[in-house]
């Protein structure tokens, strides 16, 4: 196997020296255009060098300038944009950019079917992965039968992996591409996942042996944090700035993925960088059109990300001169059907003709040729959601069950979607919606925030920041600069004496009721929060109570930490017998892809517009892996936006939930059941009803039966 996801696993001493050095000098040949310099400069100086936006590739040292470039002044510009432009296609010229390969070869290699092509992974894979399996050779190569591929070539194109967090899809996608790969060897696949997902990426990959090259290209942070690092070890002699290295180290993994059969793996922000084009430097613009022009099959993990119309990334994404591409996601459909359109886009770019010729009865009259993709994508998206989305949302069953049937013949031919599986065989889930009483000083400030309301047309961010952090605790309004926009500075200052005083703050007071609990029964404890205020305070709070450290008892995962940092935090949490008790995550920033099994308490302080977001969180502990029963914590304010935003979230995943089942989806009124199957939660509340809680609601319809050993254990209904 190699793993190229950082230089230095596999390459010795000497080799990672020589093919450095190799690689550096071979760069600077290419790139270095103007007079060389004196001998002089060249004896006394070993040349660092810096790519400057205004100036070129300039040494840090000495001053001399490799490469540069000029910006015209304003009356030169009009007259030099065309040769501007004709300099700019020479700089492209010199750099070969291959198309990649469509025609299958190496039939022999699978005469009867593919699954002769991967014999050792075929037994890892469950009967869905490999029902999905056989889905994705159906659409991306038009046949399981290698003879008739090219035959059916016109069955092509892009599809959807619509499976329940902790199905396994990462591994559904490694064994298809090694087999893939087998018989389309020119083929290149590019696989973007988010941040908080390519270190599963990077284990999974170590995990199953994969037989087959995989190139990650690093974004800068990690690149320089960890990459860089360990390559100066083993080569001191290497230029010392970060930035050549960096794209050195992209040009370097993107020649070996188009020299030979091979995986290019990357973020999505990586991605975005990359492909500017707006870049005055000639290797810049070569590797976006190198990652525009070169893939030819794309893979889109938790793909439903980029879904916005204004989306840069998706734009980038579109651009993408493939249509075979496959997008992963277990939780498809967000928040509206504009979006969901969006999506099914982006993984499947004639899903707009398809969509137009369905529900336009001009279609066929209409001159196409003189009609813009973005104008296509207008007219099908609001064609959607006038002859569909709106008869969902109708009261009239007749309307509602016939747009569902259209809107399933539009996606059941190139949409994958699983929903059971793991859970039948993990111990356990219980979902409690717990709506929490506010304390006197927290109703005092959330009432003045609801009463901002009226005023508004809508519902602005800052004042729903503001009522989510009150919500927690009264202090954390004073973490915020927009507070002040509605509380006078005396109210803000005479909040800090209340900091660390427990009882003001009923989310945080059930926090605290519900650790001990939790050390007593050796229970880890998950908690999701959106915002890092939060995050902060109970860092602080741990440390004050209990003498916990951050980094020790209780970890972080935020947005800003790095992929190999981000390993070695959730590597920590997992370690069985490890000093650690709780973990604090950002549920924008560490809500997918990853696996945190070692927490069988999972609390959600926020509500969310979006439910896939609690759902993906929640997936975090119930996933494959996990061995105790998992209970779920959502805690909303009573009487506040909270109890909107999850009534709101609720009908959302109704309407999911009808898309993509086949039977009868029941009224979200009935998913909700007064009733405690948790000994901890009961020990709560016989201890402080009357003054933290509401109301406790059970999540039936999240929640599933207790196992213990195959057997099924029935709990004692409070």
């Amino acid at each position: 196997m190699e793993l190229a996801l950082a230089s230095w696993y596999l390459l010795d001493e000497n080799e990672a020296i020589s093919q450095s050095r190799s690689h550096y000098d071979s760069h600077v040949q290419h790139t270095a255009e103007a007079p060389k310099p004196s001998k002089s400069v060249e004896t006394e100086c070993e040349h660092d060098y810096v790519l400057n936006e205004q100036v070129g590739t300039v040494c840090s040292l000495c001053g001399f300038t490799a490469s540069t470039h000029s910006t015209p002044n304003k009356e030169q510009k009009t007259e030099d944009d065309t040769e501007h432009k004709q300099s700019e296609n020479r700089d492209l010229e010199q750099f070969c950019i291959p198309a990649p390969s469509t025609a299958p070869s190496n039939i022999g290699e699978g005469k009867n079917k593919v699954w002769d092509l991967i014999p050792d992974l075929k037994d890892k894979l469950r009967s869905h992965q490999k029902r999905a399996f056989e889905f994705l050779w159906r659409n991306i190569a038009g046949s399981l039968i290698p003879s008739r591929m090219e035959k059916k070539k016109k069955r092509r194109g892009g599809c959807v992996i619509s499976h329940t967090p902790g199905a396994g899809k990462t591994l559904l996608i490694i064994a298809f591409l090694v087999s893939y790969l087998k018989l389309f060897p020119g083929s290149r696949p590019l696989v973007l996942a988010p941040k908080t997902t390519l270190y599963t990426w990077y284990k999974e990959i170590i995990k199953w042996k994969v037989p087959i090259p995989v190139y990650q290209i690093h974004g800068g942070q990690t690149y320089k944090g960890e990459v860089l690092k360990q390559r100066m070890k083993l080569a001191p002699g290497l230029p010392r700035n970060q930035d050549v290295m960096h794209v050195l180290d992209c040009l370097e993994k993107m020649q070996r993925w188009l020299s030979h059969p091979s995986i290019l793996l990357m973020g999505y922000t990586s991605f975005l960088t990359l492909t500017r084009e707006d870049s005055p430097y000639a290797h810049r613009k070569y590797m976006a059109q190198l990652l525009k022009q070169c893939p030819g099959i794309l893979i889109l993990d938790e793909g439903h990300n980029p879904r916005s119309t204004k989306s840069r990334l998706r734009k980038a994404l579109m651009k993408v001169n493939t249509r075979l591409r496959v997008l992963l996601s277990g939780t498809l459909f967000q928040n509206n059907f504009g979006e969901y359109f969006n999506t099914l886009c982006l993984a499947r770019p004639s899903f707009v003709n398809e969509v137009l010729k369905e529900l336009d009865p001009k279609y066929e009259k209409r001159n196409k040729a003189r009609q813009t993709q973005y104008s296509l994508e207008n007219r099908g998206r609001k064609l959607l959601i006038d002859k569909i989305s709106k008869k969902i949302d109708s009261n009239k069953g007749g309307e509602r069950a016939q747009a569902l049937k259209t809107l399933k013949k539009l996606t059941s031919k190139f949409i994958d979607v699983y929903e059971g599986g793991t859970s039948d065989e993990l111990p356990g889930l219980q979902c409690y919606t717990l709506m929490m009483k506010s304390t006197s000083l927290q109703q005092e400030i959330l009432l003045k925030l609801q009463n901002q309301r009226p005023v508004y047309r809508g519902f602005p961010l800052e004042l729903e920041l503001l009522i989510t952090l009150g919500a927690i605790h009264p202090w954390l309004i004073r973490t915020t600069a927009c507070s002040k926009q509605y509380f006078s500075s005396e109210e803000l200052d005479d909040l800090e004496k209340f900091k660390f005083d427990m009882k003001c703050g009923s989310k945080v007071r059930f926090v605290m009721n519900l650790v001990p609990r939790c050390l007593i029964r050796n229970e880890k404890l998950l908690i999701f929060c959106h915002n890092i205020a939060p995050i902060n305070l109970f860092l602080q709070i741990f440390e004050r109570f209990y003498g916990w450290r951050k980094g020790r008892e209780v970890l972080v995962l935020q947005g800003d930490i790095e992929l190999f940092e981000r390993g070695r935090v959730m590597d920590k949490f997992e370690e069985p017998g490890g000093p650690s008790k709780i973990m604090l995550a950002s549920i924008t920033a560490c809500a997918e892809g990853i696996s945190l099994t070692a927490a069988s308490r999972v609390i959600l302080l926020d509500s969310e517009w979006n439910p896939s977001k609690s759902k993906q969180a929640i997936a975090r502990a119930f996933r494959p892996g996990q061995n105790k029963v998992v209970y779920v914590y959502q805690l909303l304010a009573n009487g506040t936006l909270e109890e909107e935003k999850h009534s709101r979230t609720t009908w959302k995943e109704w309407v999911s939930d009808m898309i993509f089942s086949d039977e009868h989806v029941e009224d979200p009124s009935h998913w909700q059941a007064p009733k405690i199957e948790d000994e901890l939660l009961r020990e709560i509340v016989e201890e402080d009803r009357a003054t933290l809680f509401h109301r406790i609601m059970k999540n039936e319809k999240a929640s599933n039966v207790i196992r213990d050993k195959g057997m099924i254990i029935k709990e004692n209904v409070m």
